[in-house]
């Protein structure tokens, strides 16, 4: 009964090795016997089976201890090409299977770049439409030819102030101002569409162009139906060379059985404002001398351009915005070639020049400066930036300016031009009865030169 109690309260594991099972029955056998006074001298047969137990753990733990590495190497390789994605082990290559569900939670490279290529597709798709499409990537030129912007900037805020006043016109009785009539050159029941021609450096470039809302633009919607603008801009060109081929212009506008050249515009001296030690500049005095020619060529009976039923308005320089136009010059390569001080010179040349050979002359660079400057009333902006893309070409509100300014001088020197006294060549469309035939009839076919 106490051999039976010992064995029973060993608080061992439930199941005990053999080995070590022998090895405590043995133990308290021991013990046991020798409180009765028995031999304590173990059996043969407990020492044979506690060893031979002993080797075959022995045996067993290096199997299992030769086996591990390999098992580690095997578990770490199957690990590595394996992925885990929402809890669920994915074995392969390394990549999501394509049936495995997706959620935002697995991102990996290939959708990074797939998004960023994506996105870069879009935007440049986004911005060739724009540029070319759309037209913007037109860009005014800055003096010569080679010399040019990739867009146009901001056009600028709306008007801040009154509106510039519009003169209106009193208009002529036809017998009281030959000009009037609208008259063929050799009969007064052939009716002409007048001509304006404009005579610009690369101020006027874009007189055209809806993006900058360019003044000849406007010109030629005021004179829709009864004359047709000619906008003959040149580029960087001063006054040395326009002299040279105004020949050739004024030929060319006045073909014998043509439109009559009614009104030119002579917008020049820019270019010829530019420094010194530039390839455009031109002296003072030889700037004045070029503008007198060619006011000469269309108003002296000695020329072989004359014509005196042809009107002339003089247009002087623009304002130069200093820091703008050095900021544009130097995104580009360019030194400095002209200030806002150097063009003024100019303006009051340009103004000497009309006053003296009477002709009108719009004070283009007083118009805007004295707004920056706040000696007149504000019609458009009082900051010099708003009136300039690039510091020296006009925009929206610069262009407006010269658009009434022109505007107004013809109203006040040359009414019977302006197009409120002008009559259209042909009437308008206002019912049944009208046009009538008779009014449609001009006899131009048969007063054509042969």
């Amino acid at each position: 009964m106490r051999r039976r109690d010992v064995i029973s309260s060993d608080p061992g594991p439930a199941e005990s090795d053999p080995a070590t099972l022998d090895s405590s029955t043995s133990a308290a056998t021991t013990g046991a016997d020798t409180g009765r006074g028995i031999s304590t001298a173990p059996s043969s047969s407990s020492l044979g089976a506690s060893t031979l137990a002993e080797d075959n753990n022995s045996l067993h733990d290096n199997i299992n201890n030769n086996n591990r590495p390999h098992d580690r190497n095997h578990n770490n390789n199957n690990n590595k090409n394996n992925i885990v994605y929402n809890g669920r082990s994915y074995e392969g290559t390394g990549r999501l299977p394509r049936d495995a569900p997706f959620t935002p939670s697995y991102v990996n490279v290939y959708t990074v770049n797939s998004a960023i290529a994506f996105v870069s597709l879009i935007v440049t798709a986004t911005f060739f439409y724009f540029k070319i499409i759309v037209g913007l990537l037109e860009s005014p030129q800055i003096g010569m030819s080679d010399r040019e912007f990739a867009t146009f900037p901001y056009m600028g805020p709306l008007d801040a102030g009154d509106p510039r006043t519009m003169l209106s016109p009193i208009c002529p009785s036809s017998s009281s101002s030959p000009g009037m009539a609208q008259v063929g050159p050799t009969g007064e029941d052939c009716v002409l569409f007048g001509k304006i021609v404009v005579l610009a450096d690369s101020i006027s470039r874009f007189g055209y162009s809806h993006a900058v809302h360019g003044w000849v633009g406007y010109l030629a919607d005021e004179w829709a139906g009864r004359a047709d603008v000619v906008l003959r801009s040149f580029p960087g060109y001063n006054t040395h060379w326009i002299k040279s081929i105004f020949p050739d212009l004024l030929y060319q506008e006045t073909v014998v059985g043509g439109s009559p050249v009614k009104l030119v515009v002579i917008a020049l001296g820019t270019d010829d404002a530019a420094l010194p030690h530039t390839r455009q500049h031109v002296s003072l005095e030889a700037y004045k001398d070029n503008l007198q020619s060619l006011v000469s060529s269309i108003r002296y009976p000695d020329s072989p351009h004359y014509s005196p039923d042809t009107q002339i308005v003089l247009v002087t320089p623009g304002p130069v915005d200093d820091e703008m136009w050095t900021s544009s010059l130097e995104a580009i390569g360019e030194p400095v070639d002209r200030t806002n001080n150097m063009t003024r010179e100019y303006v009051q040349a340009c103004i000497q020049v009309g006053e003296e050979v009477h002709v009108p002359v719009v004070d283009l660079w007083s118009m805007v400066m004295c707004q920056v400057e706040g000696t007149c009333v504000l019609h458009e902006s009082d900051q010099l930036k708003d009136y300039l893309m690039d510091g020296l070409h006009p925009k929206r509100m610069g262009n407006e300016v010269l658009y009434k300014g022109i505007m107004n001088a013809v109203a006040h020197h040359y009414p019977h031009l302006h197009p409120t006294c002008w009559p259209t060549v042909f009437p308008g469309y206002v019912g049944e009865s009208n046009p009538v035939q008779s009014d449609l009839q001009r006899h131009c076919t048969s007063h054509r030169p042969q």
